[in-house]
């Protein structure tokens, strides 16, 4: 199933375009970038041009390869450098449109540092008067930075498009899921994550718990040591970052800075490394300027640093199921926090529609916010009205008790951020006692979040 749909439908929109582009591609790996572009180059003139680990002569060697068996275009000698190899791609596009998709793109500004200042110059002078559709791939997100996406960066001004691949969110993604029940959904996205490859290796002729089992905890596991792996490949001193993300998953929602301490390291440059992964994130109570906790955006690695990692001795010694109990034991708890992603997405989406025949208000700003005692998993903030969203991921039905302190909170929230209105939206995965008549109360259950994300698809 390809899961990035929307980022081919923006691609074919700027490949219909009459320009020539320079696309630039990027995110971690295993975010589905090359099942994404070899999806858009299908039914197209295109060469997909991966980039070996190795010197500039053997990468060059590589692409004239490509080019011969996927254009057809005789190219009379060998290729000796960077420029002689834009020169082929020039003449192939002077007149027609043609794709050319250079993955691992990074791998060439390192085989060959002056390569991207030829390309700057060269795209100057010839190709961006051609037809070409030139997608530039990289996994290492600060080296696709210095090349493309900072403001001093050689190619910033003349990129035509960037596209960044995310771990998607719960709405997207559960489309993967639907073989589940929407509870068994909810638990896959918290586990898995929004990362394609990961939910790729979910077998769904076996139950839930077996693929948990048998693909996260077990040492052979195809995800058991995945993050570690990733930051390994990507990263300098990837042991400070371990510790960093085991330091988080200790919070329920996260961390602020001053909990965050690894040694003698000045931790917030490895922080702003991870966020510009996607791996974590900076989150500020909304309408507060300070208070902020660094949390998990990931899902995957959430769960791993607070279930695998710790637990890697028992690993070693075969002892799964010990896991595997924890897990179970602890589930509901950690999957609170997931509901409560899923519950501001849902409200995100469902902003200035009519939700079971009540209008959702529009607001300038959502997420989440605690001060003092006050704490509440969505708070929305309009023109004249407020958005109060709690989510209970339980095995109970909430009752008049539990709804009034939420409405005792947006009451609360309404006098301290002057508005008039409050509309509270509350999410139980096991449903609630009784049905509230009021308009400005709305008590969603699992199903109902189910069906109104349907209504998105």
């Amino acid at each position: 199933m390809l899961l990035r749909k929307q980022e081919l439908t923006w691609l074919e929109g700027k490949f219909n375009s009459e320009r020539a582009e320079l696309i630039i591609l990027y995110g971690r790996r295993r975010q589905g970038k090359t099942t994404l572009i070899l999806e858009f180059l299908k039914g197209k003139k295109a060469v997909y041009l991966y980039t070996p680990r190795g010197s500039i002569d053997k990468i060059l060697e590589t692409f004239a390869q490509a080019i011969k068996s996927q254009l057809g275009i005789k190219i009379y000698g060998k290729i000796n450098t960077f420029r002689e190899f834009l020169e082929v791609i020039y003449d192939a596009s002077k007149n027609e449109r043609i794709v050319i998709a250079i993955d691992e793109f990074q791998r060439v500004a390192e085989a060959d540092e002056t390569a991207v200042s030829i390309l700057q110059d060269f795209w100057d002078r010839k190709l961006k008067n051609t037809k070409i559709f030139l997608i530039l791939i990289g996994s290492l997100v600060g080296m696709m930075e210095k090349i493309a996406l900072k403001g001093d960066a050689p190619l910033f001004g003349r990129k035509t498009g960037k596209l960044k691949l995310s771990p998607l969110p719960y709405y997207r993604a559960r489309k993967f899921w639907l073989k589940l029940n929407p509870e068994e959904r909810i638990a896959a996205y918290g586990i898995f994550g929004g990362t394609p490859a990961y939910m790729d290796v979910y077998d769904f002729s076996k139950d839930f718990w077996s693929n948990v089992k048998e693909e996260i905890i077990s040492k052979n596991g195809r995800l058991n040591d995945e993050p570690e792996q990733i930051l390994a490949e990507e990263l300098r001193s990837p042991t400070v970052y371990m510790a960093i993300l085991e330091r988080i998953a200790e919070g329920k929602r996260g961390l602020p800075l001053s909990k965050i301490k690894v040694g003698s390291a000045n931790v917030v440059p490895y922080l702003k490394v991870l966020e510009r992964m996607d791996i974590i994130e900076r989150i500020l109570p909304l309408g507060e300027k300070r208070k902020s906790i660094y949390s998990f955006k990931d899902e995957f690695f959430r769960f791993w640093f607070k279930y695998i990692w710790p637990n890697y001795w028992l690993i070693e010694m075969g002892r799964y199921d010990v896991i595997l109990e924890e897990i179970k034991t602890s589930l509901n708890d950690y999957l609170s926090y997931t509901w409560e992603k899923v519950l501001r997405e849902t409200i995100s989406l469902s902003l200035g529609k009519k939700i079971f025949g009540v209008k959702i208000p529009i607001v300038k700003s959502i997420g989440p916010y605690w001060k003092n005692e006050l704490e509440v998993d969505v708070l929305g903030i309009g023109k004249d009205i407020i958005i109060v969203g709690e989510a209970k991921w339980e095995n109970k039905k909430l009752g008049l008790k539990e709804v009034g302190k939420v409405i005792n909170k947006a009451e609360l929230l309404a006098e301290k951020f002057g508005k008039k209105n409050y509309l509270v939206i509350i999410a139980s995965k096991s449903g609630f006692k009784q049905e509230y008549e009021e308009k400005n109360i709305l008590l969603w259950t699992l199903e109902d979040i189910e069906r109104i994300l349907d209504s998105f698809s």
